[in-house]
């Protein structure tokens, strides 16, 4: 039987109980370095004159600009790239509170420890996903500002913004579990977390879609809040999410049904390594 996202909440509040100090504290720290990011960036920028980039200024373009600017945006990318390294440390850090273990700020590292080429390739491959499914609305955009939006390439671009959006959804339910999977197997491919995630969620997305949208009241409130609430809600909403994921590894485990069929996690993750 699958356990009720109230339930899940419940339990993500007994985790939390006197852990809110450390989830704030992460926070704090995952902003810190975003904002020092984002300011390195934009000094950068205006030291460089990529805020009065010739390309669009009608100015002359020198091989060496081209060049010395295309470094200053690889260089952005790789910085940011080692910042998305953190993202499995804080889920690990969620992970031992859901767990009852103890949960240590080091464990902010734990990507960096642990094969961080695997986590760098799951983030890439979910970025790389989500472009696919925005070229047909940026290729549409294009043709629209160059026809002077008529009306067919409006509701084109209404139809292909909605690929946009939908696509994303069910690929961002599909594959909403592999990075739980890989950090509690970081010797797991990337490919593999992803099938295995596609495995869990089959018969699952629409009560996880369900949990996520369940959190809307509460996000609106964080806003209201000038953010906040975000201090506390964010750290709720992880930690649900984590239950969540806890939660579905056990009932399929245990050989929980899917769709009518007495289909264990493991025989589906067998069936799909068959390929």
């Amino acid at each position: 039987m699958k356990t009720s996202s109230s339930e899940l909440k419940s339990r993500a509040k007994r985790s939390l109980k006197g852990r809110y100090g450390l989830c704030i504290g992460i926070q704090f720290i995952e902003c810190a370095i975003l904002l020092a990011i984002s300011l390195v960036y934009i000094l950068t920028s205006f030291s460089m004159g990529l805020v009065r980039d010739p390309i669009f200024n009608g100015g002359s373009v020198s091989a060496g600009n081209v060049i010395m600017k295309a470094g200053v945006y690889i260089s952005f990318l790789i910085i940011l790239s080692a910042y998305s390294l953190l993202k499995p440390g804080v889920l690990k850090i969620y992970m031992d509170i859901c767990n009852g273990h103890t949960a240590n700020l080091s464990d902010l590292l734990f990507a960096f420890q642990n094969k961080p080429h695997r986590f760098l390739g799951l983030y890439f491959i979910n970025l790389f996903i989500g472009f696919a499914w925005g070229i047909p609305y940026f290729v549409v955009l294009v043709v629209a500002v160059i026809t002077d939006f008529i009306p067919v390439m409006v509701v084109l671009l209404v139809l292909t913004y909605l690929l946009l959006l939908i696509g994303n959804i069910i690929t961002m339910l599909y594959l909403s579990q592999s990075m739980f999977l890989l950090i509690e197997s970081p010797d797991l491919r990337v490919i593999g977390s992803l099938k295995e995630s596609a495995a869990m969620m089959k018969g699952n997305k629409g009560g996880y879609f369900y949990l996520i949208i369940s959190f809307i009241g509460m996000v609106v409130l964080g806003y209201c809040s000038m953010g906040i609430g975000f201090l506390w809600i964010l750290p709720y909403v992880q930690a649900t999410m984590t239950e969540y994921y806890f939660d579905l590894k056990e009932r399929l485990s245990q050989n929980t049904p899917v769709r009518g069929e007495d289909v264990s996690f493991e025989s589906m993750w067998n069936q799909e390594n068959q390929w």
